[in-house]
């Protein structure tokens, strides 16, 4: 049944309209952004204002629509917040990734098994969660917290310049590029923030071992 429609004077159902018209005007900029903040922020927005307007004229389906994508709108702005703000907290810190485990998915590798060839074509990156991986190029030792696998996203050929083989049985949390490129594309500065998050990375392990090659 519709809710019984609010506003029979001239001037509170010219303020229903404007209302109308600015829901209206919301939903096409959240049509038309590139980016997912924006995006959200509008939809937002649009979603109060069409709540609003639905009461007003006594609309139910409308009201109840609005009501569902209001407070799924308001969620995905604030992981997608979130996620910015700790890449930058770990841009700034320790280089920490575990931001990234919600966009991943788990995976084991038994002691001896090779994560990685070098020269294989790259698809994915992996977060170590337990567990020792050998760098073999370089005979060095990484384990709880190291993220590899990542650079072949950026190489022009898309191969691995690096093998990494497990020295005990390691947990994993691997992140399909694809993925990747799916939270860039819905924030760019999601990539900037990575990107710049990379580098400080390989720097570190520059200085750990001056052999170091990305993988």
């Amino acid at each position: 049944m519709p809710l019984p429609p609010r506003g029979d004077t001239p001037m509170e159902h010219q303020l229903a309209e404007l209302i109308g018209i600015s829901a209206a005007a919301a939903s096409l900029y959240a049509a038309h952004a590139k980016t997912i903040i924006p995006l959200r922020i509008a939809a937002i927005v649009a979603n109060a204002l069409a709540m609003t307007y639905s009461f007003l004229h006594g609309t139910y389906p409308t009201f109840a629509l609005n009501a569902i994508l209001l407070p799924l709108n308001t969620w995905r702005l604030r992981s997608m917040l979130h996620l910015v703000r700790d890449i930058d907290v770990a841009s700034k810190s320790d280089m920490n990734v575990d931001w990234l485990l919600p966009y991943t998915r788990p995976t084991h590798f038994n002691a001896g098994d090779v994560i990685m060839q070098r020269g294989d074509y790259a698809t994915a990156a992996f977060y170590i969660v337990s567990g020792e991986i050998e760098m073999v190029e370089i005979n060095a030792t990484w384990g709880k917290g190291t993220l590899v696998g990542e650079i072949g996203l950026f190489t022009p050929d898309g191969t691995r310049t690096m093998t990494i083989r497990c020295k005990t049985d390691v947990k994993a949390a691997q992140i399909d590029y694809d993925r990747f490129k799916e939270l860039y594309f819905q924030n760019p500065q999601f990539g900037f923030r990575l990107l710049h998050l990379i580098v400080a990375r390989m720097q570190s392990m520059r200085e750990l071992s001056p052999a170091f090659v990305p993988s």
